[in-house]
């Protein structure tokens, strides 16, 4: 049944398309593309990748495809550099406190995506983020509070749809109160049924009411819902039970890349994908497998010739691909300049907005030369993160002149680099760029020196939880956002330039993380 890969969403290397992939696509292997950073170099580029793809479907008849992206913003922009609109995090978005300059934004990001040929975004992320250790979500969410991420949520994807981008709001059920990350493990939540009400599920509803066209789900097994210890998304009693049933979604329900280990390890990438569209997926994330996009086609295939999986279940998810594509119309024209300079103006203001501080404040702005420590080369990176390409540290870039010194230390520095760096900085205000500080806690210790030497700061870089461990007499500021334009804006607060101005969407005491 060649209409079997309308449900195959599939990634490729390179800036151009493979013939592999284009054969797919005239076979109908393949109903949607994702896009990652190996695939983007330029707006022009990009505009000319999606011409091709689509009329590659046009000329043999199929469908148009579902192009989609990762546009969270922050380290989750996969359109990033000069040629397209800067996005913060959605942490930073929250912590600047202005819905309206974060609709304006998404909104003309939107319509950036629909002019270059991209129709989907796996954003927002709707997941609460209450736990400070979550190595994968992070500053990825609008935060730990249910209602702020169920508002800015909604926000995100009102200005999504109306740009003309369909809005894939992720992990249903929630991702947000994990210590493993999915994609190298398979993380499980045990809070009770009604915990995951009040929490974990307000967001999702929230965006369900306001017509959100599309949930991706998560590698997460949550026993509440599901006791036989299936992930979410291999579990009918979540995908079709909770999200169709009970919650009335009726959306496009896409799934988390079946390449992760979270199901790769434990049912495989094939059975995986089996697993899911029985559970109700209607959309297959084959982001980074170019070695099982063919077999699990033919799975499927087989699946639906054997009746092991209902035709019914097929035709279900057809057609709910099919009137998705039907909604999604293509924008003509382009952005003005005008309008570019308007969104980097937002974000600019968005950024500058986001930065809050605790601790010694009155120990700012430091006008004098600073000694700066940073961790690794650049800001620590998840896998679904991408990490900032620069030869030299962003954050030593944003202070240009200031910095009289650098030291970038391991990721885990030992005690002798610490004493090196209190050496060398008594008599400078001392910087500490802190990466992930309470997965990596020798970091920390290079806050502790003697207050006489001069003034500390700390900046929390990829997670602004590392500042609930800071001495007494130090200054801490964070951005919620580890990218390069978060740290200039960390950098002109430093200097005066910009005052502490965000309103703290996260509390530096959340409750105890589960074992």
């Amino acid at each position: 049944m060649r209409e079997i890969g309308q449900l195959f969403s599939v990634g490729f290397e390179g800036f151009e398309p493979p013939l592999y992939v284009l054969e797919m696509i005239r076979r109908g292997q393949a109903g949607g593309i994702i896009l990652f950073r190996r695939n983007i170099r330029t707006a022009q580029q990009v505009g000319e990748l999606t011409r091709t793809l689509q009329a590659t479907a046009e000329a043999v008849g199929v469908p148009p495809l579902l192009i989609a992206v990762d546009q969270e913003g922050g380290t989750v922009r996969r359109l990033a550099g000069p040629d397209f609109i800067p996005l913060p995090s959605q942490m930073a978005m929250a912590a600047a406190n202005r819905l309206d300059l974060v609709e304006r934004l998404v909104y003309l990001s939107a319509l950036e995506m629909a002019v270059l040929g991209i129709n989907q975004n796996y954003a927002p992320v709707l997941d609460v983020n209450v736990n400070p250790l979550n190595p994968v979500i992070g500053v990825r969410s609008f935060g730990e509070d249910p209602g702020a991420v169920a508002r800015l949520g909604q926000t995100v994807v009102r200005a999504l749809q109306r740009g003309g981008v369909l809005a894939t709001g992720k992990h249903f059920p929630g991702h947000g109160d994990t210590r493993q990350d999915s994609h190298r493990t398979l993380p499980s939540v045990d809070h009770p049924r009604a915990h995951l009400e009040s929490v974990e599920l307000v967001p999702f509803r929230a965006a369900v009411a306001s017509g959100i066209g599309a949930l991706m789900t998560a590698h997460v097994v949550f026993s509440a819902l599901e006791p036989s210890g299936l992930p979410a998304t291999l579990s009918p009693r979540v995908l079709t039970q909770l999200a169709r049933d009970e919650m009335n979604f009726s959306g496009l329900m896409v799934t988390d890349s079946m390449g992760m280990q979270a199901i790769a390890e434990g049912w495989g990438v094939v059975r995986g994908a089996e697993l899911a569209v029985a559970a109700g997926a209607d959309q297959v994330l084959l982001s980074h497998l170019t070695d099982h996009q063919a077999e699990t086609y033919r799975a499927l295939a087989q699946a639906f010739r054997s009746g092991h999986i209902p035709v019914t279940r097929f035709r279900e998810a057809l057609d709910r691909v099919r009137e998705t594509k039907a909604r999604i119309h293509r924008p003509t024209g382009s952005l003005s300049d005008a309008e570019r300079a308007e969104a980097a103006a937002l974000a600019r203001d968005i950024w500058r907005g986001a930065v809050a501080g605790i601790g010694a404040l009155e120990r700012l702005p430091i006008a004098d030369s600073v000694v700066l420590v940073t961790f690794g080369d650049h800001p620590d990176v998840t896998e679904a993160e991408d990490a900032a390409e620069t030869p030299r540290h962003p954050l030593a870039r944003a202070l240009g002149d200031q910095l009289a010194r650098h030291f970038a230390l391991a990721r885990d520095p030992s005690p002798s680099a610490v004493a090196d760096v209190h050496r060398a900085s008594r008599g400078f205000p001392l910087v500490v760029a802190l990466d992930r500080g309470l997965a990596h806690p020798a970091q920390l210790t290079v806050l502790n020196r003697t207050w006489t030497d001069g003034p500390t700061i700390a900046l929390a870089l990829s997670s602004p939880y590392d500042l609930r461990r800071l001495p007494v007499g130090t200054a801490g500021l964070t951005g919620f956002d580890p990218s390069p334009e978060a740290m200039e804006a960390l950098a002109a607060v430093l200097r005066g330039d910009a005052p502490v101005a965000g309103a703290w969407p996260i509390t530096l005491n959340p409750r105890p993380p589960q074992p």
